[in-house]
């Protein structure tokens, strides 16, 4: 818990979206199989924003 502190203090938005992506997924999951099925959809829709931000603020890599 205090490596998640120390990395949202870090300031980075990539790696908290990425941060945030990864937990959306737990929770996705976990709404899943008590088939909380609103929950899923809002869940899901939260994933798809946090990639899209994520891909968006990303560094272009160099060719």
């Amino acid at each position: 818990m205090k490596e998640d502190a120390q990395l949202l203090e870090s300031g980075s938005p990539v790696k908290t979206a990425d941060y945030i992506y990864a937990h959306l997924q737990d929770l996705t999951r976990l709404a899943r199989r008590d088939e909380l099925a609103m929950l899923v959809y809002l869940l899901e829709m939260a994933q798809i924003e946090a990639m899209e931000v994520s891909k968006q603020i990303r560094p272009a890599k160099s060719i």
